[in-house]
């Protein structure tokens, strides 16, 4: 009996040390890419360990020129200092927008097979290399987000994946990867399409679904009517697992690209203003209330991503938020529980910022921030922990 509780002990230790202790180890700034001379685009964390990105740059030596989705292992690098960096696609399919759960063994992503044809969902198995379809529609099935578990996964498709007709447009479906038949694509009359259900079907453009653990909460982004009084233009809902849908947003202006905790209790998104800017808006749902992030009329603060307890926000902005000078756009990190703000860059050309589950943030440059002579776009990784007060570079 002893022994059986010490090893279990031991297993629990071996697991949780590296998400607490991976932040100490990991330097200041870390230059994921190596001046590749290609574009990177949708990097974003799985977890704490994993970063996913694609891009056409010939990122590991194989010479490739094309659209690939790759992931990057943070903890191979900082035990072993290899660049870590794994193609996960290959051949002329235009694949992009890869996910995963915080285990990586699965990666699903979007795909136009042979080149050609409506966007699809695939997945590959990371210990097998197999390849299978997800979808076999008539039109575009894009923009898969998959939950930490890597069992459940949100996208929108303009396809009609359960037969029996659609409505027109763009709708977001709700999958158990679990129940997906490798050999039996949606849409499967032969399995009744088990595992998959439709989130919404009303004729207009429902899209950038982002869920929650275990599926159980989706925000996602709508110009349809979909609950009543209607809103006209692009809002932001969500949508329980229990069924209940609820609008966000109010307008009068649009609103979009959100952005929810793990926990599904807090949601981010932008609000357009009426000088043309972006603003960013905090939803916290067990008191139904939202506040303004950002408010500088015309300038744009876009790209909002959370630390996956929901304790902290990060986000683009070329506002002069702190009123420090900064000029150009910078990262900043909004404490949700202390409602305050720290610019994290201070630096030129940066953008695309995705908070990790811990103190990591990516985000790419064209900046030579690291003194080495990098002068194409670059993936970087900022270490929050050792960073303190200061700001990249």
């Amino acid at each position: 009996m002893i022994r059986t509780v010490l090893a279990a002990l031991v297993i629990a230790l071996l697991v949780v040390t590296p998400a607490a202790a991976f932040h100490r180890k990991t330097h200041v700034l870390v230059q994921i890419t190596g001046d590749g001379g290609g574009a990177i685009a949708d990097a974003h964390w799985s977890g704490f360990r994993y970063v996913l990105f694609d891009s056409d740059a010939n990122l590991t030596g194989n010479g490739n020129t094309t659209r690939q989705v790759f992931l990057y292992d943070l903890h191979e690098h900082d035990l072993t200092g290899d660049a870590a960096i794994y193609q996960v696609t290959a051949a002329s399919d235009d694949n992009r927008r890869g996910d995963t759960g915080i285990r990586a063994h699965e990666i699903v992503y979007d795909a136009r097979p042979g080149g050609s044809g409506p966007r699809q969902l695939l997945a590959v198995d990371r210990r097998d290399g197999a390849k299978h379809a997800i979808t076999h529609g008539t039109a575009d099935s894009v923009n898969v987000d998959v939950d930490d578990s890597g069992r459940w996964a949100v996208f929108e498709s303009a396809a009609d994946l359960l037969g029996g007709g659609a409505a027109a447009g763009t709708q977001i479906y709700r999958l158990d990867l679990h129940h997906a038949d490798p050999a039996c694509p949606f849409p499967c009359p032969a399995n009744g399409n088990l595992g998959l259900t439709r989130v919404t079907n009303k004729a207009g453009t429902s899209r950038n679904a982002a869920t929650s653990r275990r599926g159980k909460s989706i925000a996602f982004e709508s110009d349809a009517d979909l609950v009543s009084p209607s809103v006209a233009g692009m809002q932001v809902y969500v949508f329980d697992a229990d069924g209940t849908l609820a609008r966000l947003s109010s307008g009068p202006l649009p609103s979009h690209d959100a952005t929810i905790s793990r926990q599904g209790q807090v949601v981010a998104f932008e609000s357009d203003d009426a000088s043309g800017g972006t603003q960013i808006t905090l939803y916290k749902r067990a008191t139904a209330t939202s506040l303004a992030v950002t408010s500088v009329p015309g300038a744009h603060s876009t790209r909002p991503s959370f630390e996956a307890t929901g304790r902290a926000l990060v986000f683009t902005s070329n506002a002069d938020l702190l009123q420090n000078g900064s000029t150009g756009t910078q990262i900043f990190r909004y404490d949700v529980r202390a409602g305050t703000l720290v610019q994290v860059t201070h630096a030129s050309a940066i953008g695309q910022a995705a908070f990790a589950a811990g103190s990591f943030v990516t985000f790419v440059s064209s900046s030579d921030l690291l003194g080495n002579g990098s002068t194409g776009l670059d993936l970087y990784l900022v270490n929050l922990f050792k960073l303190g007060a200061a700001t990249v570079p």
